[in-house]
């Protein structure tokens, strides 16, 4: 969620200052991070560019003009820039690429274990995906009937009891005979070490890692 008021404004500054501190100390690596961060707050790119990045190069400018630094640090500061820029321009055109992909996420019935599913959820929303929950214990035939309704891009199934692996490519069945435009996404204690990742099914051991796996389907999708 993004940052309005008061809050935007100190949010804003503090991000200058980081900023500025990483271009005068030559941190490139700090330099990525503060716009990241920036970026995780859904600052917008006009608001990054004119309240971040623009401030500190005109406060390394005036360091130059008056001695304080030298033309190497200023140079330093303007190609650690450049590089954000590329960086920033990447990562917007990355969330827009998702915008409208649809993701349904659920426990099959049976599983009651959702918080895994609650913290997906929000990865893949910050990423940019249009998230559809349907929470924990959803019958197949439930399941079924919201994929072919919404037709989503992925469908994300999580499972953590001991028969995980085939009561998820049970739901992956019931789904495909009304909805066959979908790819995988899968994750939880209970799944086997057999079931491995194929095309149109990714197998998250983190959940770190949906929004990758999520994006490998969409990519892949994307290319046939």
């Amino acid at each position: 969620m993004g940052c309005r008021g008061e809050d935007q404004e100190q949010v804003l500054a503090d991000l200058g200052q980081a900023y500025a501190r990483a271009l005068l100390s030559g941190d490139e690596i700090a330099a990525e991070l503060v716009i990241r961060d920036a970026l995780d707050k859904r600052l917008s790119t006009p608001q990054i560019d004119d309240e971040i990045i623009a401030p500190a190069l005109w406060l390394v400018g005036r360091l130059w003009a008056r001695g304080e630094i030298s033309i190497a640090d200023e140079h330093l500061a303007t190609n650690i820039s450049l590089r954000v820029l590329a960086l920033q321009r990447e990562a917007t055109r990355t969330v827009r690429g998702r915008e409208g992909s649809k993701a349904l996420l659920a426990a099959p019935e049976g599983e009651m274990h959702f918080v895994a599913l609650q913290m997906i959820s929000n990865l893949l929303r910050d990423a940019g995906y249009t998230v559809l929950m349907l929470g924990p214990d959803v019958p197949l035939d439930t399941l079924a009937d919201a994929a072919g309704r919404h037709e989503p891009r992925v469908v994300c199934l999580s499972a953590t009891m001991p028969d995980a692996s085939d009561r998820l490519m049970l739901a992956i069945h019931e789904i495909e005979r009304g909805w066959a435009g979908a790819g995988y996404v899968l994750g939880g204690a209970g799944i086997s070490p057999r079931l491995r990742p194929r095309p149109g099914l990714q197998v998250c051991k983190r959940v770190s890692e949906v929004v990758d796996a999520a994006d490998a389907i969409i990519k892949r999708a994307d290319l046939n």
